[in-house]
């Protein structure tokens, strides 16, 4: 039986053929436009197949800071002094990194082992 192709393959195929043989043959601002796209292929790639457990830990580590995985509420707990305790401070530092470290993992692989310091 034959598979089809994942949607995260179609996406690398299409981001290589930009990468591999438009970058190339164009030059100036059409270059670099054909290059950011290349390069937004593969994150929408990369989404395809990480996004559905990252969202999912995303919440949980939201929830864990404000009670709540609401953005806007994690925000305003925030400001109004969730973290000011130091011991919080650092546990909610900690499950911010882990947060940013996932968004990286999909816009900028390699990045994402920044420990913040």
């Amino acid at each position: 039986m034959h598979q089809p192709p994942s949607a995260a393959e179609l996406l690398r195929t299409v981001a290589a053929t930009l990468t591999d043989e438009a970058v190339p043959a164009l030059s100036g601002p059409v270059q670099h436009r054909v290059r950011v796209a290349a390069n937004i292929v593969e994150i929408v790639a990369r989404e395809c197949e990480l996004d559905e457990g990252l969202r999912e830990r995303e919440t949980a580590l939201l929830a864990a800071i404000a009670g709540t995985d609401d953005a806007t509420e994690v925000a305003a707990a925030l400001r109004a002094g969730a973290a000011d305790d130091p011991v919080e401070h650092d546990r909610i530092r900690d499950l911010l990194l882990e947060i940013v470290r996932g968004d990286l993992s999909i816009a900028k692989p390699g990045y994402d082992g920044w420990d913040g310091d």
